[in-house]
């Protein structure tokens, strides 16, 4: 029965990349209009800011950010964990765009979110980084941001910020009892920790550095794996 279910799972796995590559190879490396390059079956997410415009590689054009849903697998009965939330991003050209990146994995699911629901907010670019942001739970709260920006003709993780909080603390301010948090700078090492008991006793405030290690592309990452 085990072998069963790790062939069942490996083939699952292999439906799911392959469904994955067929998406990338509907969309067009060029095109004049953002519609271009939402394939058929597709179109923008509903949930949090969806479309995000501002210059990434710095060219002094309005790139723009997509996060796209599968229309069929985002229907109001289904929470699958699986369904395709690409992201693709397109750098501005004089005659209209082009494809820069596409991640299937840096957007969270709908079923994601806990009883809080969709955990989407939204993409948005400042200072040439694309951030995207996740927030879900119940009495229990987290959010979670990636950062990610444009170097060596590619996009890669260079941030993430967690915040896990219990929204029935007792403390004056919400997210001072029972806190975890850590912020994380890929780039420098830069990581600081805090945590907090239920009783609002400071347990960690540290701020400290990681290893730094090679750099990972957009394009590999799996939101909160990395």
């Amino acid at each position: 029965m085990r072998g069963c279910i790790i062939i069942l799972c490996l083939c699952f796995e292999c439906v799911t990349a392959t469904a994955r590559n067929d998406f990338k190879s509907l969309v067009p490396r060029t095109g004049k209009a953002l519609s271009d390059f939402i394939p058929k079956g597709y179109d923008t997410l509903d949930a949090g800011q969806s479309v995000a415009r501002g210059d990434l590689n710095k060219d002094g054009l309005e790139d723009v950010v997509l996060v796209l849903k599968n229309i069929e697998q985002e229907n109001p009965d289904n929470l699958n964990d699986d369904a395709d939330r690409p992201l693709i991003v397109l750098f501005r050209e004089s005659s209209g765009y082009r494809l820069a990146s596409i991640a299937m994995n840096v957007v969270m699911c709908k079923g994601c979110g806990g009883a809080f629901g969709d955990p989407f907010v939204g993409v948005v670019i400042e200072k040439n980084i694309l951030t995207i942001s996740h927030y879900g739970g119940s009495a229990w709260r987290w959010s979670f941001d990636t950062k990610f920006r444009y170097q060596n003709n590619d996009f890669y993780l260079i941030g993430k910020t967690y915040d896990s909080f219990w929204i029935n603390s007792p403390c004056e301010t919400i997210g001072d009892g029972a806190r975890d948090y850590y912020d994380i700078n890929f780039l420098t090492g830069d990581r600081i920790r805090i945590k907090t008991s239920e009783d609002c006793k400071e347990l960690l405030n540290k701020k400290d550095k990681i290893k730094i290690k090679p750099l990972i592309r957009m394009a590999d990452s799996k939101v909160i794996d990395n």
